[in-house]
């Protein structure tokens, strides 16, 4: 549900069309996931996509100042950049995760 809102939040956004993409393919990990349906490779593949996105915008993360997340109203342009950092880290984050678990459960499983 988390990324599903996170996905819609963005038809809001100067930028729609890809960080609509980015979280609705996180959110649909979360769905295959809670259906019993989540394989390895597709999230390890947006484990390593979302990993590398997050690359590209840690320097304006570890740039960025406090006010950026001091509230939910963006204050200022520049504060855009690391708070979608942030929404990236956490997609790759949850990916990386489910690839995790699918690799640990598929062990479990074989003889």
């Amino acid at each position: 549900m988390l990324f599903t809102g996170a996905a819609i939040l963005q038809f809001n956004d100067p930028d729609p069309g890809l960080w609509v993409a980015a979280y609705a393919s996180a959110a649909g990990l979360a769905m295959a996931a809670a259906f019993g349906r989540s394989h390895f490779w597709p999230s390890a593949l947006l484990a390593a996509i979302f990993a590398l996105w997050a690359a590209t915008l840690l320097p304006a993360l570890l740039a960025s100042e406090s006010a950026a997340f001091s509230s939910f109203r963006m204050q200022a342009p520049s504060h855009e950049e690391s708070r979608e950092a942030v929404g990236v880290l956490l997609c790759a984050a949850y990916a990386a995760w489910l690839a995790r678990r699918c690799r640990s459960r598929a062990r479990l499983n074989s003889p």
